[in-house]
């Protein structure tokens, strides 16, 4: 880590694969966000949250319900280690960085190689918000703030 923040960046994930590893509850937010914007994305975890679940039953993510294997990153582009062990979060960090794969560990912002922002969004305007990765707080609420502005000023 660097003293200079994050420079954010919109990226287009409508062709690419997205892996989550984890069923969480921080992974149920993370998969319902990504999957306003990627058409292609696996969970894999023992256990599913039901908001992930029920993604999977409307068809918008894929669930592969078992414990993560290393061969899930092939073909992968993506991927977030949200589950709530550290270590496995950080040998995911470790694969996906031997194979040249972008990833976020939920559990780590130092071994983040992006960090997933707070989305606010109206039609085509989608703003990212981040507090580097540091105060969840501050972000939250700074991405409520923006929702509101988005909503108050452009409908």
């Amino acid at each position: 880590m660097t003293d200079y923040p994050y420079f954010p960046m919109f990226v287009d994930l409508s062709a690419r694969q997205v892996l989550v590893v984890g069923g969480g509850r921080i992974a149920a937010r993370r998969v319902g966000t990504l999957a306003q914007f990627c058409p292609r994305v696996t969970v894999v975890a023992s256990a599913i949250h039901p908001d992930i679940a029920a993604l999977a039953a409307e068809g918008r993510v894929k669930v592969c319900q078992r414990a993560y294997r290393e061969e899930d990153l092939d073909g992968t582009e993506l991927v977030l280690a949200c589950t709530d062990n550290g270590v496995l979060n950080a040998g995911i960090v470790r694969a996906c960085r031997a194979r040249g794969i972008p990833v976020n560990d939920a559990s780590d912002r130092h071994r983040c190689d992006f960090l997933f922002p707070g989305i606010a969004r109206s039609g085509a305007v989608v703003a990212g918000v981040s507090a580097g990765g540091g105060d969840h707080r501050l972000a939250r609420r700074a991405t409520e703030a923006v929702r509101e502005c988005l909503e108050h000023k452009l409908t």
